[in-house]
């Protein structure tokens, strides 16, 4: 059995780990609001001045992103944060592109809805049990369902403003669904949480699918040498607070047949412009 000074040590780790945690939790949302690109600039500008070499690379970066991008959504660094970035887009992306009532992006928004709607039968071919996944799966669902409908009313309202007060009411309603959106994503221990590690079961699910897609892209931290899909699904996807990598990045991405941008600020200075 542990000792007592062993017990004491696991206590005061567990207790500063959970502080931490807290601290973690009662500065950072799980998503920030929209923010203008600008603030990236502004986070390396201001580093102190022995840290200013090292940051010259990451302000050239955030030079060149504001070439492409006007605005960004910080994400709560905690293991979980490119699965939630990839939720947090996904559906503000639908929210907004399908309040256009273009066709394609209507079609794209069934398209994506079916596969998540059909895809719980689909992840228990791959060992999950339906009892056990079931509500993580209708939270996502659910989610989906919530932006269907804040679409219909927008929609309805689109074909009835036809005065200034209608089209200032439907922005209010555009609005208010993307309050509504943000404030369902950033819930503690609930929608985003939920939806997120449903997420990793659709991306464990995908590798599990097609494994000689997968495979040749795994190896092993510690011993370099290749780990099943089984293992890293089991390591690396499922458990909450696991860093995505590349080939997850990729396996979630075709999973649900959606294309994936990313911009990666790594901190070295470049002969030229494109410094990502």
């Amino acid at each position: 059995m542990p000792s007592d000074d062993a017990q004491t040590q696991d206590k005061l780790t567990q207790a500063q780990l959970t502080a931490i945690e807290n601290e973690i939790k009662s500065s950072q949302p799980l998503t920030s609001q929209l923010l203008p690109i600008s603030a990236l600039l502004h986070q390396y500008s201001t580093t102190a001045a022995n840290e200013q070499q090292q940051s010259a690379g990451f302000i050239q970066s955030a030079q060149f992103l504001s070439t492409k991008y006007t605005s960004l959504r910080r994400v709560r660094g905690d293991g979980n944060c490119y699965y939630r970035a990839f939720l947090y887009s996904l559906c503000e992306h639908l929210l907004l592109r399908n309040s256009n009532n273009n066709i394609n992006d209507t079609k794209e928004f069934s398209r994506i809805k079916t596969t998540i709607v059909n895809s719980l039968k689909w992840v228990c071919q791959f060992g999950y049990e339906e009892m056990t996944i079931d509500m993580f799966y209708e939270e996502l669902v659910e989610l989906f369902d919530f932006i269907e409908t804040s679409l219909s009313v927008a929609d309805n309202n689109d074909k009835s403003a036809s005065t200034s007060a209608g089209a200032a009411e439907d922005e209010s309603n555009h609005n208010n669904a993307q309050q509504q959106l943000h404030a369902k994503l950033n819930e503690e221990n609930s929608t985003s949480d939920y939806c997120t590690w449903y997420l990793r079961v659709l991306t464990a699910a995908q590798m599990k699918s097609n494994p000689d897609r997968f495979l040749p892209f795994l190896l092993a931290d510690e011993t370099n040498m290749m780990m099943d899909i089984p293992t890293f699904c089991s390591r690396e996807v499922e458990p909450m607070g696991k860093e995505c990598g590349m080939v997850t990045v990729a396996a979630l991405a075709e999973c649900l047949g959606v294309k994936v941008v990313i911009e990666y600020m790594d901190g070295r200075l470049s002969n030229n412009d494109a410094a990502v």
